[in-house]
């Protein structure tokens, strides 16, 4: 075996370990109360999109590319670009309330020295 046949099999078992890793953590956080938190919800959204592209990997090292590969990847990217949009919204929401935080404090201060 050359080393571009070793390297693609190191790859795969890490696809697929990676796949079922995904897979688990989906199904775990789904038996939590996920849906009652802004964050609960985009952390199912984020970790299901990352688990559907690695089983996606998985699909593709079994059976190759065809035209319904192609749709089923066409759909399951369709999800990447919507969490990693949530994910910025809420990481600049999160700049903007602690920033807010620490106007407020300032303020506290100035007012609590007069």
């Amino acid at each position: 075996m050359d080393l571009q046949a070793v390297l693609r099999e190191i790859g795969n078992i890490l696809i697929w370990w990676a796949a079922i890793v995904g897979t688990a953590s989906v199904v775990v956080h789904a038996r939590v109360r996920w849906w009652d938190s802004e964050m609960g919800r985009h952390l199912m959204v984020y970790m299901t999109v990352i688990a559907a592209v690695l089983v996606l990997s998985v699909i593709r090292t079994v059976v190759g590319d065809s035209w319904w590969f192609q749709l089923l990847r066409t759909i399951v990217f369709i999800g990447v670009p919507f969490a990693m949009t949530q994910r910025l919204w809420l990481q600049i929401k999160a700049q903007r309330l602690d920033r807010e935080e620490r106007e407020a404090r300032r303020a506290l201060r100035r007012k609590d020295r007069t």
